[in-house]
C-alpha cells in the first residue's frame, strides 16, 4: 500500500496536470472563437459561389470539366491530407488517417499509383513511416491560415494535375466542421471537375458544375460572356475549396482539442477524488494503528 507521502505527492501532481489542461482548454476555446466565425461565413460564400458557377456553366452550355480536362491514362492519383501540427486533440488526426488509408487502398485497388501532399506535421510523421510516395509536405503553416497561403497550395496541386508528369485524380481529405461535438473526416474529389452528385459514403463531395435550369434560378446579368467568366471563376473556385478545407480543418482541430482537454480536466477531477479517498482511508488506518499502539503500551505498563 502506498504511503501517505506518496499519495499526497500524486494528488499534487494530478492537480498540476488539471491546471494545465484547463489552460489548454481556454486557449483552444479562444482559437476556436477566432476561426469558427470565418469558417461559417466562408461556407455561405462558397455555397453561393458554387451556385453562381453552376448558373454560368448552364448559360454557357459548357461543362466545367472542359476547362481542366483530366490527363489520359496517367495511372496516378494524389491525395492532399489536412492534419494538425500538434497533438492533444483527441481522435482528430487518427480519423483523418483512417479515411486517407481507406482512400489509398481504394485507389490502389483501381490500379493507380498514389502520392501524397501532406499538410501538418502529424501527417508527415505518420506517413513517413509507411510505404507511400510523399510528393510534398508543409508544416508550421496552420497557425495563421490565409487565402494567399491556400492559393499557393492550390496552385501547386493544380500544377501536379496539368504539368508534364500529371496525376489523373486529386482528392482532399480533411475534417468538416459541423458542430462543437461533431467534426467528421471526409474524402472529397478535387480534380477532375465532376458533375454534382450525391455525396459518396464517408461524406465526400464534388465541385458543382453546370446543372439543369430550375424554375427558381436567378437571372444574372453577365459581362463579359459566360465562357470568359468561367475561365477565371473555375480557378478561383479551386482556391476557395482549398481555403475552405484549411479553415474547416483548423476549426475542427481546435474544437477537438477543447473537447479533449475538457475530458482530461474531468478525468483529473475524478482521479483527485479517488486519491483523496485513498489518502483519508490510509490516514485513518495510520491513526487507528497509533491508537492501538498507545493502548497496548498502556496495558503493558499496567501489567
Amino acid at each position: 500500500m502506498a504511503s501517505l507521502k506518496d499519495i499526497k505527492r500524486h494528488i499534487t501532481a494530478v492537480r498540476q496536470t488539471q491546471k494545465l489542461t484547463k489552460a489548454m482548454n481556454m486557449v483552444a476555446a479562444a482559437k476556436l472563437r477566432s476561426t469558427q466565425g470565418r469558417t461559417e461565413r466562408l461556407k455561405d460564400y462558397a455555397n453561393e459561389f458554387d451556385r453562381l458557377l453552376s448558373e454560368i456553366g448552364r448559360r454557357s452550355g459548357a461543362a466545367l470539366a472542359d476547362f481542366l480536362k483530366p490527363p489520359r491514362d496517367s495511372g496516378k492519383a494524389m491525395v492532399v491530407v489536412f492534419s494538425s501540427d500538434r497533438g492533444l486533440c483527441g481522435s482528430f488526426n487518427s480519423n483523418v488517417f483512417s479515411v486517407t488509408d481507406r482512400l489509398i487502398k481504394d485507389l490502389r485497388g483501381r490500379g493507380l499509383g498514389v502520392s501524397l501532399c501532406l499538410i501538418g506535421r502529424k501527417a508527415r510523421d505518420y506517413y513517413i513511416r509507411r510505404r507511400v510516395d510523399i510528393r510534398s509536405s508543409h508544416e508550421g503553416i496552420l497557425s495563421e491560415v490565409s487565402f494567399e497561403m491556400a492559393r499557393a497550395i492550390a496552385k501547386d496541386v493544380v500544377a501536379a494535375y496539368t504539368g508534364d508528369d500529371p496525376v489523373g485524380e486529386i482528392h482532399l481529405v480533411y475534417t468538416r466542421f459541423e458542430t462543437l461535438n461533431r467534426h467528421p473526416a471526409q474524402a472529397s474529389l478535387f480534380l477532375p471537375l465532376a458533375r454534382e452528385e450525391a455525396a459518396p459514403e464517408g461524406g465526400g463531395e464534388h465541385l458543382p458544375v453546370a446543372v439543369e435550369p430550375s424554375a427558381a434560378h436567378i437571372d444574372y446579368l453577365m459581362e463579359p460572356p459566360a465562357e470568359d467568366l468561367l475561365e477565371v471563376l473555375v480557378g478561383r473556385a479551386l482556391n476557395i475549396r482549398v481555403f475552405r478545407a484549411f479553415l474547416e480543418s483548423v476549426t475542427s482541430e481546435n474544437a477537438a482539442r477543447m473537447q479533449a482537454m475538457d475530458n482530461a480536466t474531468t478525468s483529473c477531477k475524478e482521479i483527485i477524488e479517488h486519491l483523496t479517498m485513498a489518502y483519508n482511508k490510509a490516514r485513518q488506518t495510520a491513526v487507528t494503528n497509533e491508537l492501538l499502539d498507545i493502548v497496548n503500551g498502556a496495558e503493558a505498563l499496567k501489567g
